[in-house]
């Protein structure tokens, strides 16, 4: 931002009058003669800052524009506090009119190896760490780009440049309705042009409301200050409200619409951004969604130590209670079951969060269990509540004495707890099989490593996944190995037709990769795998209904 030299001067010339004048008054000794200096003539005052003025007509359109150019367009996208929560990757989505298109045979090469690819998929646009720097202190005024960013860009070093595959985007389009100005500063509120591609132009909430941007101007160019989002905008107030929930850090907005064909939707936002939303979608014999929440409640109903979700609402087929559970993975709550008024009955709960609590945790007040065995039969229960085809098992995947939670519908999914500090804590959240040629998963007694086989293309490719326990979130790959069972003639790594049938006799090749330490060597991860290869590997499966699982529990 550039500053007046007036500004500076001026506060200076004063700060030495009232220095000089106060030297002479705090004088204990007889003045001296001096010369007669004629006054300091002070500068005028600067007059005081004028009220914010309101934007013409003409001006409006003209931000409009501006913002319906790549430069700009992709800061209205998401919302920020201040400059350093800004996401580029949404800033350079369609590339800010500063990337480069056409890069060389070289660039590309250098590109594929760095991403382990054959071929391009789309054009390669090309971002210079300089254009980047330099359109960063002209927007933001840091030319400090934040570690990592943009995430989905690959960076070489070697060419000291950004890189990423593009198909054709196209940009979404706001219209600037309002504004006013104070000197160099603007505010602007822009709202979603209907016309934008793969927006309802009757929905103007959640992420496609309002936004309140704030940029001030530096001689040609305007550096953002935030762009805030107005959530609130066509909210249900009796259903929105700020929460406090212990796995999270500050509170927590959580905003009821009831959408323009009568269904509802709840979005949670922290610090002014998404963290995610939840469908009111409900079973029934035809696609229905809650039309009105009428209670909102919070509880630990799977013991694992994180505040879940209990919505309850009149839909067009009666009151159900829909459960959402918490989630160590972005999303960070999920879809976990759906109680209508039969279930309520059955389970003797009546339609409220207090009779939804009496029944899930049993009038249980603690918070923390004191046993694997209280925890488990939580999180058990809750399992069985949402779904009475899951089977149940206690093995012991790793080293100590107490077993691990298998919770699984035969041919669907699988999901693992462990118990730790208290509470049961999942290792494995839903975690689907039995399509796509993936078979399942498997552990090795002892060793706290799990394993996953994935095949692709009828097995002409086949993955191997070795994992373990992270000491935060769900388990995670240690070493993964992709098979080649077919001749790759021309080398990108994917089975054309020509290569499946010429692969009668075929050479197969290997491919190893360690995502705990990426420097190891082929010959270090296969004999590290080997030491698994040699013992014994048991299923990851129910073996249990919930009744025999609660009789082993003790």
């Amino acid at each position: 931002m550039k500053y007046s030299m007036r500004r500076i001067i001026l506060p200076l010339l004063l700060t030495m009058v009232l220095m000089l004048s106060a030297c002479g008054k705090s004088s204990s000794t007889p003045a001296q003669s001096m010369p007669e200096e004629p006054p300091v003539q002070a500068e005028p005052a600067e007059p005081e800052a004028q009220p914010p003025r309101a934007l013409s007509a003409e001006e409006l359109r003209t931000f409009t524009e501006l913002f319906g150019t790549p430069e700009y367009n992709g800061f209205l996208e998401k919302p920020f506090l201040r400059p350093s929560e800004i996401e580029w990757d949404a800033v350079l989505r369609n590339g800010a009119g500063i990337t480069e298109a056409g890069a060389g045979e070289e660039e590309i090469a250098d590109y594929l190896a760095a991403t382990d690819q054959k071929v391009l998929y789309g054009d390669l646009f090309v971002l210079r760490k300089s254009a980047l720097s330099d359109f960063a202190l002209r927007h933001t005024g840091s030319g400090q780009i934040p570690e990592g960013e943009p995430v989905s860009w690959v960076y070489l070093s070697s060419r000291d440049s950004f890189y990423l595959q593009h198909w054709a985007n196209e940009m979404m389009l706001y219209d600037c309705v309002s504004g006013e100005q104070s000197g160099d500063r603007y505010v602007l509120r822009f709202t979603l042009n209907d016309s934008s591609p793969g927006v309802d132009p009757r929905s103007h909430r959640g992420v496609f409301a309002d936004r309140i941007l704030t940029m001030t101007k530096s001689g040609d160019d305007y550096v953002m200050e935030s762009n805030i989002l107005c959530w609130d905008d066509h909210c249900d107030p009796e259903q929105t409200f700020d929460v406090n929930l212990p796995q999270f850090d500050g509170p927590v907005r959580l905003i009821t619409y009831q959408d323009y064909n009568g269904e509802t939707s709840i979005v949670l936002v922290k610090n002014g951004k998404r963290m995610t939303e939840l469908s009111t979608y409900i079973q029934a014999d035809v696609l229905a969604y809650l039309r009105k929440i009428n209670a909102i409640g919070f509880l630990d109903f799977n013991a694992d130590g994180m505040q879940d979700i209990a919505l309850i609402g009149d839909s067009d087929y009666g009151t159900h209670a829909l459960l959402y559970e918490a989630l160590t993975t972005d999303d960070v709550f999920g879809y976990f079951a759906d109680l209508d008024e039969t279930k309520l009955t059955d389970l003797g709960a009546d339609a409220t969060i207090d009779g939804l609590k009496s029944v899930l945790l049993s009038d249980r007040s603690e918070s923390v269990y004191g046993s694997w065995q209280e925890a488990y039969a939580q999180t058990a229960k809750a399992y069985s509540i949402a779904d009475n085809r899951v089977l149940y098992d206690l093995i012991f995947a790793d080293t100590d004495e107490i077993p691990e939670l298998v919770i699984n519908e035969p041919g669907y999914w699988t999901s693992l707890f462990t118990f730790e500090n208290g509470y049961a804590r999942c290792l494995m959240n839903h975690w689907p099989y039995g399509a796509g040629g993936n078979a399942g998963y498997s552990y090795y007694p002892g060793t706290g490593v799990y394993y996953n086989g994935n095949a692709d293309y009828a097995g002409a490719i086949y993955y191997e996944y070795y994992m373990s326990k992270r000491d935060t979130g769900e388990i995670d790959t240690d070493y993964w190995v992709r098979h080649l069972n077919f001749n790759d003639l021309n080398g990108d790594g994917e089975p054309s037709e020509e290569e499946l049938l010429a692969s009668g006799d075929y050479t197969g090749s290997s491919e190893y990769r360690s995502e705990i330490n990426p420097q190891m060597t082929k010959d270090e991860i296969r004999a590290a795998i080997a030491v698994y290869q040699n013992m014994e590997m048991l299923p990851l499966a129910g073996t249990m209904d919930y009744a025999t699982l609660l009789s082993r529990l003790g």
